[in-house]
């Protein structure tokens, strides 16, 4: 795990209707988030979900933050939502 995270983050709004069981304390609970939070290091990403709730979910998806990987998530997204596109049109 990469050291401490900053204080800056970056938030991506998710629809409104967008539902996600999510771990919480003790057991599994729905949330509706309002977002996506991400927050960094200089080795690590944290992705967390934003919302009322968000303080009682335990989700978290660690990547890293190195520059060259993130553009490539963000091609391989891209990609992914090309081809969800064409098999849905």
């Amino acid at each position: 795990m990469g050291s401490q995270k900053t204080q800056k983050g970056h938030y991506i709004e998710l629809p409104e209707d967008f539902t996600v069981v999510v771990p919480g304390r003790e057991n599994k609970f729905t949330m509706n988030p309002s977002g996506l939070y991400i927050t960094y290091d200089y080795s690590s990403a944290w992705i967390h979900y934003a919302g009322e709730q968000a303080g009682e979910s335990y989700a978290e998806l660690e990547i890293p933050s190195d520059t060259k990987f993130l553009r490539k998530l963000a091609r391989e997204l891209n990609k992914f939502a090309k081809r969800l596109d064409e098999e849905r049109s």
